[in-house]
Order: C-alpha cells, then sequence, then structure tokens
C-alpha cells in the first residue's frame, strides 16, 4: 500500500523510510524522495545563513553602537552564533565551499537587521562584509568602533 505524498507527509517519509530497510527500492516514490533529499540539503545551507546572518548584525551593533547598554548581550550571541557556525559547519563540511555565496546573502539580511534594531541607516553599512570568515569566525576577533565620519549623525 503506497501513502500519498501530498495527502500524509508524516506517514508517507514513515512508509520511505521503511521501504528503503526493507530493501523494497521498486516502491520507493523516487521523485519525491529525491525532492525531499535535495530540501534537506537546503535547508542545512539556510540554517548557515541564519547562523551568519545573527553573528554579522551582532558584529555591526557591536561596531556602530559601541557605547550601548545592552552590549553584553551581544557579546554572548556573539560568542554563542560562532560556536554555532564552528558546530555547524564541523557537522556540514560540504557547506565550506558555499561560505562566500552566503555570508554575502546573511550580510545584506544582516544590514537590514541591524537598521531595524538600531534605527542607524543602512547605507552607514559597508555594502559588502567587511570582515573575512576567519576573522569573524575568531573568538578575538571584536569590531573596534565605527570612525566619527562612519557614525550616525
Amino acid at each position: 500500500m503506497s501513502i500519498a505524498y501530498a495527502k500524509d507527509y508524516y506517514s508517507w517519509a514513515l512508509e520511505q523510510a521503511a521501504l528503503l530497510r526493507q530493501r523494497r527500492f521498486d516502491e520507493i516514490d523516487l521523485e519525491h524522495l529525491a525532492s525531499e533529499i535535495e530540501d534537506m540539503g537546503k535547508s542545512e545551507q539556510r540554517a548557515l545563513e541564519s547562523i551568519l546572518e545573527t553573528l554579522l548584525m551582532h558584529l555591526l551593533k557591536w561596531q556602530y553602537q559601541p557605547y550601548y547598554v545592552g552590549r553584553r548581550g551581544w557579546e554572548l550571541t556573539v560568542i554563542e552564533q560562532r560556536k554555532r557556525l564552528l558546530r555547524h559547519l564541523r557537522n556540514n563540511p560540504g557547506l565550506k565551499p558555499k561560505l562566500p555565496e552566503a555570508i554575502a546573502e546573511a550580510y545584506d539580511l544582516a544590514r537590514l537587521g541591524t537598521e531595524r534594531e538600531t534605527g542607524i541607516p543602512t547605507a552607514r553599512f559597508p555594502e559588502a562584509c567587511p570582515w573575512g570568515y576567519e576573522q569573524f569566525a575568531d573568538p578575538d576577533f571584536w569590531p573596534a568602533p565605527a570612525k566619527a565620519s562612519e557614525e550616525p549623525q
């Protein structure tokens, strides 16, 4: 008995796993199963971009609001996201070649998020990520305060 993919995804997934374990390959819903496996990979890339976005956003806040009282919370978020980033890449080493693209995507969103949370216009931040992966992943790296010419008016 085949369970329809579109009608009961949960049961379909369990059925496909059982068919695989039983080596009943001729009964597997290959097209949907292949799509689901591809989606799992895309999900890991989206998770990487989300971690990078949070990390980069807090580094921007650290740099552009150096005297903000909530700075300790930002510091803890940066530390946490660096740990999440390293663990995610350790568990998914195939994502490393995707880092430049993921950083660019994440930084673009980090600029918007930083404006939303601080009120500092996005135009004040560099258009491209000012730090490389090795730099912002380094636990000893903390951006210097923005120069007066870079600070919001």
